[in-house]
């Protein structure tokens, strides 16, 4: 696999309903509005943990159902997004809320961390 073509596990979330693939000219309508994840992936080859939270982020979307919306970032524009964004780790989950960041998670981490961390910004006082 060359660092062009996407994993298998990628190539599925892709595929899955509610999971949209973003371009740069996507990104600020997609975050604009609500809480969204982008999701940072890079080569595959080089970061192996790609295909764990690409199998991870379907369960998360089930464990908040409609609580955000998950965005996976285009390869060829992903190091100008990164810049943007300040996200210098592969794979990164990127939280925001109505455009303004408020959680980033570098690299795989286990499902505990996933969960407190989403329910911090769900919280009450987090959304205001």
């Amino acid at each position: 696999m060359n660092a062009d073509t996407p994993s298998p596990s990628l190539r599925r979330l892709l595929q899955m309903p509610g999971i949209a693939a973003l371009g740069q000219d996507d990104v600020e309508g997609f975050t604009a509005h609500g809480l969204t994840a982008l999701f940072f992936t890079g080569n595959p080859t080089r970061y192996p943990e790609i295909d764990d939270l690409a199998v991870v982020l379907p369960e998360l979307l089930k464990e908040f159902p409609d609580k955000f919306r998950v965005g996976v970032i285009d390869p060829d524009v992903e190091r100008k997004l990164a810049v943007r964004f300040k996200v210098s780790v592969r794979p990164t989950l990127l939280f925001l809320r109505d455009g303004a960041v408020v959680l980033s998670l570098p690299r795989m981490r286990d499902w505990a961390v996933y969960i407190e961390e989403i329910n911090k910004i769900l919280s009450p006082e987090r959304a205001a």
